[in-house]
């Protein structure tokens, strides 16, 4: 006669006897993982690693590039699109992220892809784990507001 179940084990399965009186638990198939897109990383040049980041942005170098925080439009954003002079919004606030470009673990063209615009649902998708906040704090310019009415 087998032993009574363990009233401590909640996950209970229907075992399979064998010859020799041991149970053994049915198997079970887990569904197909569907493949992730792999993130692209680059080579970053000596002296930009996520370390050096951090330690310029609290060197005390302006890195926002304005004596104070301001309120900004689209159009006005849109024109702050080069490499030399790259600003991007990432919820509802607006960052200079000129001095970031060469830290940027996937790159600079992949960062430029959001210059000069709003770039929440593209950092979302593929950077819901990081704190922007944190991580452009010293490069904050201002906040992205609705274009004026005429």
């Amino acid at each position: 006669m087998p032993p009574p179940p363990n009233p401590n084990f909640r996950n209970r399965t229907i075992g399979v006897s064998t010859p020799g009186g041991l149970a053994v638990p049915p198997t079970t198939t887990k569904p197909p993982v569907k493949p992730s897109k792999k993130r692209e990383k680059v080579a970053l040049a000596p002296g930009h690693s996520p370390l050096d980041w951090a330690a310029l942005k609290s060197s005390g170098k302006d890195l926002r590039g304005v004596d104070s925080l301001m309120r900004i439009p689209p159009s006005v954003l849109k024109v702050h699109n080069t490499r030399e002079d790259a600003w991007s919004a990432f919820n509802g606030k607006v960052y200079n992220i000129t001095a970031y470009l060469s830290f940027h673990p996937g790159g600079e063209k992949e960062l430029m892809r959001v210059v000069g615009r709003d770039g929440t649902k593209l950092f979302a998708l593929t950077h819901a784990w990081v704190n922007v906040d944190f991580m452009l704090d010293s490069c904050m310019v201002g906040f992205l507001v609705s274009e004026p009415s005429s």
